[in-house]
């Protein structure tokens, strides 16, 4: 079988409940998954300490948090990132603040740093960084988190490049309706080669499905569809998966989390990737890529 095509499939939230590390470990078990990135800050995290013995070949990275749950330092070290209970604030309120120059940016990276140094202390050096609900996606943040990454060895990150696939349409004429988007992409394509350009490995994109649901034959059918001849190192496609629901902690991205467990704890997934030419990969394999 000739599997030309390599697919970095990558649960994010490790950590953030039992629920979540369940569902991620059951689709590590059915080989339809090779990364995971976790969120030290939040009380499940310890049960990443297994990961790389249980699901050798893995990728481990770090989830940096700064919209949810408590911090790593205390209140009084990150004034600038936190309630007086310690807590994170939204990520609409951590927008709001950032843009108006409010978040104090070496706290900023101390708080980062400790996370970063609680992952490390438990599996090591982690495999790759990217940051919960995207909020290095904002400017001046991305280059900080770049910049952060190199300081501290983390050999990769993820691309926000737009590997996008519709089934009743195009890229091309989604753009068209769509021009803001556009133009944000072309700003996240600039962003990524700066980083790039500074020696930070990345996959080639992040794949966006468009109008695809959330199926085995779906999901089969858009990767295969993927724009293969623009992809050098691997496409990365992000999932959120979770066995149940706790809504306290997960205010978005509820319904679909359930979804994507169900269609990746499916061993047969692999079997149907594999006949379209496709390999589930980690970010290790881009070493060869």
């Amino acid at each position: 079988m000739n599997l030309n095509h390599r697919l970095i499939v990558t649960a994010d939230d490790y950590g953030l409940c039992d629920s979540v590390n369940q569902a991620i470990e059951a689709c590590l078990e059915a080989c339809t998954l090779s990364a995971t990135c976790v969120m030290t800050n939040m009380p499940a995290y310890h049960s990443a300490a297994q990961l790389r013995h249980r699901f050798p070949g893995m990728s481990v990275g770090i989830h940096w948090t700064m919209t949810q749950g408590p911090s790593v330092l205390s209140a009084s070290e990150i004034p600038s990132l936190v309630d007086a209970d310690g807590k994170f604030y939204s990520r609409a309120q951590f927008r709001s603040k950032w843009l108006a120059n409010q978040v104090n940016i070496e706290e900023l990276k101390a708080e980062l740093g400790a996370q970063f140094q609680r992952l490390s202390e438990l599996v090591g050096l982690p495999d790759f960084w990217n940051t919960h609900q995207d909020i290095h996606m904002l400017p001046g943040l991305f280059k900080t988190c770049v910049s952060l990454g190199l300081e501290l060895g983390i050999p990769a990150m993820r691309s926000h490049r737009r590997l996008m696939v519709f089934r009743h349409t195009t890229p091309t004429l989604h753009y068209l309706r769509h021009p803001a988007f556009w133009l944000k992409g072309l700003v996240i394509a600039q962003w990524a080669r700066h980083a790039k350009a500074q020696g930070m490995r990345m996959p080639d994109g992040k794949v966006y499905l468009g109008d695809y649901d959330m199926n085995r034959a779906d999901i089969e059918e858009a990767m295969e569809r993927l724009p293969w001849k623009s992809i050098d190192r691997a496409a990365e496609l992000i999932i959120h998966p979770t066995v149940e629901i706790d809504e306290s902690l997960m205010p978005t991205l509820r319904e679909i989390r359930i979804r994507e467990y169900q269609v990746f704890a499916d061993r047969g997934l692999v079997d149907g990737l594999h006949k379209r030419g496709i390999q589930i990969v980690s970010y290790g394999s881009m070493d060869n890529g």
